[in-house]
């Protein structure tokens, strides 16, 4: 089942990112944007084996970033940056 709904996302991905790529209203072409990344998430989802854990939080990073615009009661950017956070590489600290 996990292939015929991957095989399905892909169709609809291309489909968004035409429709993106021709919209002309801003917000009609972030919707579709939206939807694109959403794909993107629910390809990560269906994929076999574990999860990617930086590519998840990734994907979320860029959803939660790009909803924030369309919901004005709601601010979703400190979620957005603590994910960015915990999905970067860490450093490690030089000893002495």
């Amino acid at each position: 089942m996990h292939e015929q709904i991957l095989q399905l996302i892909t169709q609809a991905h291309s489909l968004t990112e035409q429709g993106a790529a021709a919209e002309s209203d801003y917000w009609e072409r972030k919707k579709l944007v939206l939807a694109d990344l959403s794909l993107h998430l629910a390809q990560t989802a269906l994929r076999r084996g574990p999860l990617n854990a930086q590519e998840l939080q990734r994907q979320l990073f860029s959803v939660l970033t790009l909803a924030n615009g369309f919901l004005p009661t709601i601010d979703l950017k400190p979620t957005a940056e603590a994910l960015f956070a915990a999905s970067q590489p860490t450093t490690p600290t030089p000893e002495g």
